[in-house]
């Protein structure tokens, strides 16, 4: 990847100002900061992770149709509407709070989410969940950054490591307490939360979310030009993998139970998908520092095409290696579109951080309601399919890109 100089001239000149960070190092690699964030990210997407399996769950207790469930979620996904405001305040104020009381907060309103019988509140607590989500996914990618020196794609998917490796954990905890204990003890788990955000404390007692740039930027306006330059195509592409990480997310233990496995194994099922993805993410995102991120998005996304359709043609233990490797495909994608929007606009990266996820939020709130709807009508595997062609139209959005920024030096 080439390097922008003014970029990191910029760094330099501001590095003096960022706590936890030596004056005049912009290349350094601060693990204590950026160790502190992954840990955030892992055990506030450990409680989000409960949602995917406990949602076949509530649709048969509570008697409601596959759309009805997948709107559900929807109420968690729709406080990312306001990642931009809430990633645009952070580069003017210090917001680490809310990265630290991330996993408190979502890790108490998700155990209880299985003892709530009116739709009301469950709806409430969704949203109040989805705020701390929003806050934590808008602040918390820029903040690494902020602590990652040159190591953009390193840092990333140490991110989306953490996050994966945590939602797994979390997928695989529901289905065992569940089995074992049933809905009523879940809500011991948020003990854990609270621990989790008081260590988290310590780690980021001198962080600062502020950008570099921040006294300059106050009073200046954001170059929306520039924005939507960047934002179009990755735009594009976020929705022509939206459907793929609803399959691949939200519903695929239910897709597993349609083709015959029971509960604790559509949550093992996830759970293999998403470690199989941190392996992903970290080895695609290190060589995206020092390759062309649009060539490497181009072959894991005609990849993951392909493993999708072999997948649908498999059966018994052969599904598990073909979930291993779409697992891996298809997480190891997401560090590399971040560290594109990273390396885009530094000056205002929480604001376009934000911007990029609430963008990728809304692809998946609109794919969940879809694909949902064709579960009912045809069936799960139906939308897998559908899902998996769609994939290769990312493609001419990745051309899209490579043809833009190759005289901005991006690519």
């Amino acid at each position: 990847m080439q390097k922008n100089n003014e970029t990191y001239d910029i760094i330099k000149e501001n590095s003096s100002s960022q706590p936890g960070l030596p004056p005049d190092e912009p290349n350094h690699f601060s693990h204590r900061h950026v160790g502190s964030i992954a840990a955030a990210h892992s055990l506030h997407d450990m409680y989000a992770g409960f949602l995917p399996p406990l949602l076949p769950i509530l649709i048969e207790n509570l008697g409601l149709s596959n759309l009805g469930g997948g709107i559900l979620t929807l109420f968690f996904s729709l406080p990312s509407l306001f990642q931009p405001l809430i990633g645009s305040l952070a580069d003017r104020h210090n917001l680490r709070i809310l990265v630290i009381l991330a996993p408190f907060i979502t890790g108490t309103l998700m155990s209880l989410l299985g003892l709530v019988t009116t739709p009301v509140v469950m709806m409430a607590m969704l949203i109040l969940a989805g705020l701390s989500s929003a806050s934590l996914h808008a602040i918390g990618p820029a903040l690494n950054s902020k602590y990652a020196g040159q190591k953009l794609g390193k840092s990333m998917s140490f991110w989306v490591i953490a996050g994966t490796m945590g939602y797994a954990l979390g997928s695989i905890l529901l289905v065992t307490v569940y089995d074992f204990l049933g809905l009523s003890k879940l809500p011991v788990l948020a003990i854990g939360g609270a621990i989790a955000s008081v260590l988290i404390w310590f780690g980021l007692k001198n962080a600062n979310t502020c950008a570099d740039s921040s006294i300059k930027q106050r009073n200046s306006p954001k170059n929306w030009g520039r924005i939507l330059k960047v934002m179009l195509p990755l735009a594009f592409i976020a929705v022509t993998r939206a459907m793929m990480t609803v399959m691949l997310s939200t519903y695929f233990p239910a897709f597993l139970r349609e083709r015959g496995a029971s509960t604790w194994v559509s949550g093992a099922g996830l759970t293999m998908l998403l470690v199989a993805g941190a392996f992903g993410s970290y080895v695609v995102g290190s060589l995206s520092d020092r390759f062309s991120r649009v060539h490497i998005l181009g072959f894991v996304t005609t990849a993951l095409f392909s493993s999708m359709l072999v997948f649908l043609r498999t059966d018994n233990w052969l599904q598990i290696p073909m979930i291993l490797l779409i697992g891996f495909l298809q997480i190891a994608a997401f560090p590399v579109l971040m560290a594109m929007v990273q390396d885009s606009i530094i000056e205002d990266r929480a604001f376009i951080n934000g911007l990029f996820l609430s963008i990728n939020f809304v692809g998946t709130s609109l794919a969940i309601p879809l694909v949902g709807r064709l579960a009912d009508l045809y069936s799960f595997q139906t939308a897998f399919q559908l899902a998996a062609w769609i994939l290769p139209f990312g493609l001419l959005g990745l051309g899209w890109v490579y043809r833009i920024n190759k005289s901005s030096r991006l690519v």
